[in-house]
C-alpha cells in the first residue's frame, strides 16, 4: 500500500506544479517518497511502481487528447480514450525505467560518497527525460516556466537543467530521509545553490543589458471557432476571409514595425506568384484572396506582416505555410512546415505504408517544407515555427541560428477546446525563448497569443475565445547564451556520467 501512496502522491504533486493549477513547488519533492522506497526494494517494484506514478500523471495532464481525437482526427471516443492510455503507458514508462535503474546509479555513486547519489539521481533522471521518445516534449523542469530567476537556467543547460535540479532536490531529501545526516546533504545543496547562482546571473545579466532596438509588434488573433474550422466549406471559408481583410484594414497605419497573424489566419490557399490564369474556381479565389491580402495590408497597418495559411502547389501536395508580406504588399519570402503533427498533419508511418494515407478521414496529409523559416524583417533575421514544430529545441535552435534576433510562433490551438492543453502549449514554448535569450512573438488562431521576454516568461497574453490584436514594444539585444552556442551540451554531460555508473554497478562483481 505505501508503494501505491507514494506513487499516487508523486503524480499529484506533478498534476499541481502543471496548468491548470501551475503550483510550481510540489514539483520538487514529486519523487521523494518513491526513492525512498527505492531502496530497499527489487527493479520490478521500482519499475511498475515508477510507471504508475508516470501513467497517472501523464492521463491526467494530458486528458484533452480524447478531446483533439474527436474533433481533429474525427475519431471516435473510445479510440481516443484508447489513444491516451497508450500515450499514457509509454510516456508513463519513462517513469518507471528512470526509478528501476535509480538504485544502480545510486549505489555506484555511494561507492565513492552518500554526497554524491543526489546529483547521479538528478543526471539519470535529465538523461532519461531528454533521450526518452515523446510526441510532447516537456520536463519536470517546466514547472518553473514563469518565475524569471529561475526559468533563466535554461539559457545555460536547456529545460534539462531544470529537470536535474528538481531531481537533486527530491533526491536529496530522500537521502537525509533515509540517513539524517546533513553532511550527507551537502554536495547536492552545493549544487542547487550553483545552479540557482547561474539561473540568477543570467536574469541580472539579461536585465542590464541595453537594447540595442525595440521592435513595435502586433500579434493578430482572429478566434475563428471550432465550428466554423471545422465546417470550413468553399463559402465558409470565403466569409471567414472578409473577416480577415477587415482586419488587417482596420489597423492603424504605420503603427508597428511588424505584424503577426496565426496559423490559419488567412483561410484560403495562398498564390504566391498571384497570376491570373488559374481556371478553377477555388484557384481563381485563391488568386483573388491573395491580393485582396495585399491590398489590405498596404490600405491598413502598411506593415511587414508574418501570417499563416495553406499552400497547395501545382500537382503537389498541400502545405502548411507562412507568408512574408512587405510594407508595400509584396511578398517578400515563404516557407512550408517542416515538423507535421502526428494524427493531424500526417499519418505516422504512412511514408513507410502508403495505404495509411487518408485512411482516417480527419487526419490530413500534408507535404514537409525543406528548409528552416528565417525571414528578412528591416534589417533582422526573424526565425519563424509553425505550431508543433517549435516545441522541439533542437528545431528552433536551428532554425535561429547564430544572426537570429526574434522568434515568431504561429499557432491553432483551437483543436483543444478550453483545456489545459494551450497553456501546455505556451509554456514549453516559452521555454524556447529561454534557451536561446530571444523575445518570442506567438500568434494563435484561438489564443493564447503572447509576448514572451528572453527569459522565457510571458509579458503579455491574449487569452483564449478572444478577438483582438495583442501589442507590444519589443526590445532587441545582443546576447548570445551559452545554450545557444553549445547547445543540450549539459544533457549530454548527464548521459554520459549516469551511463558510467550504470555500467558500473553492473559490471560490478556480485558476492554470491
Amino acid at each position: 500500500m505505501q508503494w501505491i501512496l507514494a506513487a499516487l502522491f508523486g503524480a499529484l504533486a506533478v498534476i499541481l506544479a502543471f496548468p491548470t493549477f501551475g503550483w510550481a513547488v510540489p514539483v520538487l519533492v514529486a519523487w521523494a517518497p518513491l526513492l525512498v522506497l527505492a531502496r530497499d526494494s527489487t527493479w520490478r517494484q521500482r519499475l511498475i511502481f515508477g510507471w504508475l506514478m508516470g501513467f497517472t500523471y501523464q492521463v491526467v495532464i494530458f486528458r484533452w487528447i480524447v478531446f483533439t481525437a474527436r474533433e481533429m482526427s474525427g475519431l471516435p471516443t473510445v479510440a481516443g480514450v484508447g489513444l491516451l492510455v497508450l500515450f499514457g503507458l509509454w510516456h508513463g514508462l519513462m517513469g518507471g525505467v528512470f526509478l528501476a535503474l535509480s538504485e544502480p546509479a545510486r549505489r555506484a555513486a555511494s561507492e565513492r560518497s552518500a554526497a554524491l547519489e543526489p546529483l547521479a539521481i538528478g543526471a539519470l533522471y535529465a538523461a532519461i527525460e531528454w533521450l526518452w521518445p515523446i510526441l510532447f516534449p516537456w520536463g519536470l523542469g517546466h514547472a518553473f516556466w514563469e518565475m524569471g530567476p529561475i526559468a533563466s537556467l535554461m539559457a545555460w543547460t536547456g529545460v534539462p537543467g531544470l529537470s536535474f535540479g528538481v531531481m537533486v532536490f527530491a533526491a536529496t531529501v530522500a537521502l537525509f530521509r533515509a540517513t539524517g545526516s546533513w553532511r550527507d546533504m551537502r554536495l547536492g545543496v552545493a549544487s542547487l545553490v550553483v545552479l540557482l547562482g547561474l539561473s540568477i546571473g543570467w536574469s541580472v545579466h539579461l536585465s542590464n543589458t541595453p537594447p540595442r532596438k525595440t521592435l513595435r509588434v502586433a500579434a493578430l488573433q482572429m478566434n475563428y471557432s471550432l465550428k466554423e474550422k471545422k465546417g470550413a466549406t468553399l463559402e465558409r471559408r470565403a466569409r471567414l476571409a472578409e473577416r480577415f481583410l477587415k482586419a488587417l484594414r482596420d489597423l492603424e497605419s504605420e503603427r508597428y514595425d511588424l505584424l503577426v497573424a496565426s496559423e490559419g489566419a488567412f483561410p484560403l490557399f495562398w498564390d504566391l506568384d498571384a497570376d491570373s490564369r488559374s481556371e478553377t474556381g477555388a484557384e481563381r479565389l485563391s488568386t483573388q484572396s491573395t491580393r485582396a491580402v495585399q491590398r489590405a495590408l498596404v490600405a491598413g497597418p502598411a506593415v511587414n506582416a508574418i501570417v499563416g495559411g495553406l499552400r497547395r502547389p501545382p500537382g503537389a501536395q498541400l502545405h502548411n505555410s507562412a507568408v512574408h508580406l512587405g510594407a508595400d504588399g509584396q511578398i517578400e519570402g515563404s516557407y512550408d512546415k517542416t515538423v507535421l503533427v502526428p494524427f493531424g498533419e500526417t499519418m505516422p508511418l504512412s511514408d513507410l505504408i502508403p495505404a495509411l494515407k487518408n485512411s482516417v478521414p480527419g487526419v490530413g496529409d500534408f507535404g514537409r517544407g525543406e528548409r528552416p523559416c528565417r525571414f528578412d524583417v528591416d534589417g533582422e533575421r526573424v526565425a519563424c515555427g509553425i505550431c508543433y514544430e517549435s516545441i522541439f529545441s533542437d528545431v528552433t535552435r536551428e532554425t535561429a541560428g547564430d544572426d537570429a534576433s526574434l522568434l515568431v510562433n504561429l499557432t491553432i490551438d483551437v483543436w483543444f477546446g478550453r483545456s489545459t492543453a494551450p497553456w501546455f502549449h505556451l509554456m514549453v514554448q516559452s521555454s524556447r525563448a529561454a534557451e536561446l535569450g530571444l523575445p518570442l512573438i506567438r500568434s494563435a488562431l484561438t489564443g493564447i497569443s503572447a509576448i514572451v521576454g528572453p527569459d522565457g516568461v510571458p509579458i503579455k497574453v491574449l487569452g483564449l475565445d478572444e478577438t483582438g490584436v495583442l501589442e507590444a514594444e519589443v526590445e532587441l539585444r545582443d546576447v548570445v547564451t551559452p545554450y545557444r552556442s553549445v547547445g543540450p551540451l549539459f544533457a549530454w554531460l548527464c548521459l554520459l556520467g549516469s551511463s558510467a555508473l550504470v555500467f558500473r554497478f553492473f559490471r560490478a562483481p556480485r558476492p554470491d
